[in-house]
């Protein structure tokens, strides 16, 4: 079953990645390059394919871990932010998050989520986002630029977005095949960000 829904899943990127013919040369690919790209995530997304059957099945089997375990990751202050709100425990279809926020300027913030994959419902989720995150895609619009990154050999899903009046950026990363991780930045850029990221102690996250 889940791999139908990959393969699904990588025919719709596919199809998407090659519908539409570029209308400026330096911005866009041709409708080659989007064919090749799209076979390109094809590829990689089947060769993943056993591998996340393999951890998604080993996710549903797990304990989801305590609220105290999750809370370790977002204690009340990383390095010069103080914690500004917290909250945890188990949500809809009994999957385990915490949610904290950050400050230490006026209008500026940054949201950190955890979510545990454990269990059948968490497990999906996290097997969702690890498909999304296999595949190489990259993308401008409106002064956000969207990309799917690799750093250490984590993947990390990032957008970075810039105005003249703003800025506000994200990230998405799954921590020990496991924990889907999300920041999420107002006032600050992606580098920041990750900045704020290498802060963060995950040795909790087993």
């Amino acid at each position: 079953m889940l791999n139908k829904t990959i393969l699904a899943v990588a025919l719709l990127f596919a199809l998407t990645s090659c519908g539409n013919s570029s209308k400026k040369e330096n911005e866009e690919k041709s409708g080659l390059g989007k064919l090749v790209e799209g076979a390109s995530n094809l590829d990689k997304l089947a060769k993943s394919g056993e591998k996340l059957k393999d951890q998604t099945e080993k996710l549903k089997k797990l304990t989801p871990a305590t609220t105290e375990e999750l809370k370790a990751v977002v204690p009340e202050n990383v390095g010069d932010f103080k914690r500004k709100s917290y909250s945890a425990g188990g949500t809809v279809a009994d999957i385990v998050a915490a949610d904290a926020e950050y400050a230490k300027e006026d209008n500026k913030t940054i949201h950190v989520s955890i979510l545990d994959g454990a269990g059948e419902s968490g497990s999906a989720v996290v097997s969702l986002l690890a498909m999304g995150l296999s595949m190489q895609t990259e993308s401008e619009s409106n002064g956000t630029i969207s990309k799917n990154i690799e750093i250490d050999g984590v993947r990390y899903s990032t957008e970075d977005t810039k105005s003249a009046s703003s800025v506000s950026s994200s990230l998405k990363f799954i921590h020990n095949d496991r924990y889907a991780i999300t920041l999420q930045g107002e006032g600050y850029s992606l580098s920041e960000l990750q900045d704020f990221l290498k802060k963060l102690d995950l040795s909790s996250l087993k």
